[in-house]
């Protein structure tokens, strides 16, 4: 585990367990649901990175380049393959000082994903903010479709209310697959600021997001997000506030549906700020990760 400090505020880091957050407290309070100790599944960290691409993959199947492709599924007891890889794999440490620390990972190609790549994650904590970097580079000799993501838990109040603009959301079938796009107040009016329903599960993305949403007094943003996933399931103390540059299958949608092509030696980045009031006078402050 890798301690990272700044003022009042630290951020635990997990290179080993898929490159995740373990924590990060600020003034004691913790702003992201702590990893349990000893754990060895991701889906119980903090935060975790999505890549090569971001939430889900119908089946595992779909075309590229005039290509079929048929993933198998990457964690037991999920329909579709989920998340992307870079969640599965350990990270390596390529440079760490007291309040910033870089890792990488890498992939040959498989079965579960047919495209060399290289990734990286760059941190950086300031007191009151975490700044997170996800870059990805094609290693492989043919283009390579990609998505983006990460995957924060956040300590949620039974009655915090989210704040956050978008155009619409997308609303499921039975296998948990984007259907078809509804309202963007359909599950509550999150421009004006709602609390996610309490007795039945959120687990949808909205198009159109305009960058941040704040729950209660913490913001997310993202330059390059354009798809917010809510994942809130009922009776928990934990919402998933998730910037993306794909929605779920995106791969196997038309225009709009985010994601990236990269040519052969070509990347992509997608970044991700947390930011508590404690860090409001360093707004203006910029941030090089």
């Amino acid at each position: 585990m890798i301690v990272l400090t700044k003022g009042s505020s630290v951020a635990t880091l997990l290179p080993h367990l898929g490159g995740a957050i373990g924590s990060f407290t600020v003034d004691g309070r913790p702003i992201l649901r702590p990893t349990p100790a000893g754990t060895d599944n991701p889906l119980e960290t903090a935060c975790f990175p999505l890549v090569p691409y971001a939430n889900r993959i119908a089946d595992g199947r779909f075309t590229f380049a005039g290509l079929d492709y048929a993933l198998p599924c990457n964690v037991a007891g999920f329909a579709h393959p989920l998340h992307g890889l870079g969640w599965l794999k350990p990270w390596n440490v390529e440079q760490q000082d007291e309040d910033s620390v870089t890792i990488n990972c890498s992939h040959a190609a498989d079965a579960h994903w047919p495209w060399d790549w290289s990734a990286r994650q760059h941190f950086m904590l300031q007191d009151g903010a975490l700044h997170v970097l996800l870059e990805i580079q094609n290693c492989a000799t043919t283009a390579m479709p990609c998505g983006l993501g990460q995957h924060p838990y956040f300590v949620r109040e039974h009655d915090a209310r989210l704040h956050f603009d978008a155009l619409g959301v997308w609303l499921n079938d039975s296998g948990m697959i984007p259907s078809q796009p509804a309202a963007a107040d359909h599950f509550g009016d999150f421009a004006q600021g709602a609390v996610p329903q309490a007795t039945s599960l959120t687990d949808n993305c909205w198009f159109g997001w305009t960058g941040t949403a704040t729950l209660q007094n913490v913001t997310l943003s993202s330059d390059e997000a354009t798809f917010l996933h809510i994942f809130a399931p009922p009776g928990e103390s934990f919402l998933c506030i998730e910037p993306t540059t794909q929605m779920p299958d995106g791969f196997n949608r038309n225009e709009g549906a985010g994601g990236i092509v990269l040519e052969p030696g070509s990347s992509a980045k997608m970044g991700m700020t947390i930011r508590t009031p404690r860090s409001v006078a360093a707004v203006g402050t910029e941030v090089n990760l």
